[in-house]
């Protein structure tokens, strides 16, 4: 029974620590304040990077009403490459649409897939109905190398 329990205790901490991602603590310099962060949302790291983003949002939505659609990619893309995700969202359902992009499951599978949102979720599991599994598993590749980026 012990060993039972001593194995149960070991699993539930792996499994635990598979999904866990490392939060990136920065240091403050004078006026730079660099905050602690999920590394999947550098967005947050700091007040000027948070401040682009919210107005880089703002401005793709205008566009988006618009419908600007190239200029609207280009802004999610930007921001979405810093973890934004109502960004990851909407780019992602332009990729579906092909909406200023070029048409793409896959990239949409991705996109939806890394806003870990209840809606990405909805949409992952969605358009998983039309994709091959060549195509999930190449979206899962997309997702697995993901690198935001902090600029």
């Amino acid at each position: 029974m012990l060993k039972l329990f001593s194995t149960l205790i070991f699993f539930t901490i792996f499994f635990q620590n598979l999904d866990a991602r490392e939060i990136v603590i920065v240091k403050k310099n004078g006026k730079n304040i660099q905050y602690d962060h999920d590394i999947m949302r550098p967005y947050l790291s700091n007040d000027q990077i948070a401040l682009d983003t919210e107005i880089t949002y703002a401005k793709a939505i205008r566009f988006q009403m618009g419908g600007n659609w190239k200029e609207t990619a280009d802004l999610y893309l930007k921001i979405a490459n810093r973890g934004h995700p109502t960004a990851q969202v909407h780019l992602g359902k332009q990729y579906v649409h092909g909406n200023g992009v070029q048409a793409s499951l896959i990239e949409a599978y991705k996109w939806f897939y890394l806003s870990e949102t209840s809606i990405g979720k909805h949409f992952v599991k969605l358009i998983s109905e039309d994709m091959s599994e060549e195509e999930i598993s190449e979206a899962q590749k997309l997702i697995k190398n993901f690198k935001p980026v902090y600029n």
